[in-house]
C-alpha cells in the first residue's frame, strides 16, 4: 500500500491528511508535525508512506473546509481500514447529516446492533478520518456530550462550526 501525506495549519492545531489509492485513510490534529506523522507509520507500519504537499493540496483544502465548516456535503473519497463491526459504525456515520446529531444508541440500532453502543462508542475513538467521518456528531443519550479523541474541545469546536450550539457552555 503507498500513502501519501501532507500537514498544515487549521483552527485545531495541526492536520495530518494521508491517502491511499483508494480515498483518504487518515485525518489527525495534533500538536506538532512529527506527532502526527508518527501516528500515520504506526497506523500503517507496512505501507510506503511519503510526504507530497503539491499532489495532497486538493484533499488538504477540502478537510479544513470541513474543519471551518464549510463544504460539509462535499464527498470525498475514503479508504477504510478496520473491523466489519468498525467499518459499518463509520458508514452510518457518513449518513448523519451536517448540523445534526445522532446518539450512540442511534447508531447501534441503525447497524442492527441495538445493544451495542459501547461498541460504537469505541469504533468512534477508532475513527481514522474524524472531520470527513464525523464522529463528532455522534453524542452520548440523553443530551450529554459524550467523549472525543481529540479532546471535547475539539467536538464543541467542530459541532460549532456545522451550527450546532445546543452542546456549547
Amino acid at each position: 500500500m503507498e500513502i501519501t501525506y501532507t500537514t498544515t495549519d487549521c483552527p485545531l492545531g495541526r492536520v495530518l491528511v494521508a491517502a491511499s489509492q483508494k480515498g483518504l485513510c487518515m485525518v489527525s490534529i495534533g500538536k506538532s508535525d512529527a506527532a502526527l506523522e508518527e501516528r500515520l507509520m504506526s497506523s500503517f507500519p507496512t505501507a510506503t508512506v511519503k510526504r507530497n504537499d503539491r499532489a495532497m493540496s486538493k484533499m488538504q483544502r477540502a478537510v479544513k473546509r470541513r474543519i471551518s465548516g464549510k463544504d460539509l456535503n462535499e464527498k470525498l473519497p475514503v479508504d477504510l481500514h478496520g473491523t466489519p463491526f468498525q467499518v459499518a459504525v463509520w458508514k452510518e456515520m457518513l449518513r448523519i447529516p451536517a448540523g445534526q446529531t445522532a446518539s450512540y444508541a442511534d447508531v447501534a440500532r441503525n447497524i442492527g446492533r441495538p445493544k451495542a453502543f459501547r461498541a460504537v462508542a469505541q469504533a468512534c475513538g477508532a475513527n481514522p478520518i474524524p472531520v470527513v467521518i464525523p464522529c463528532h456528531r455522534v453524542v452520548a443519550s440523553g443530551g450529554k456530550l459524550g467523549g472525543y479523541t481529540g479532546g471535547i474541545e475539539k467536538k464543541l469546536y467542530l459541532l460549532a462550526a456545522e451550527g450546532v450550539h445546543s452542546y456549547a457552555e
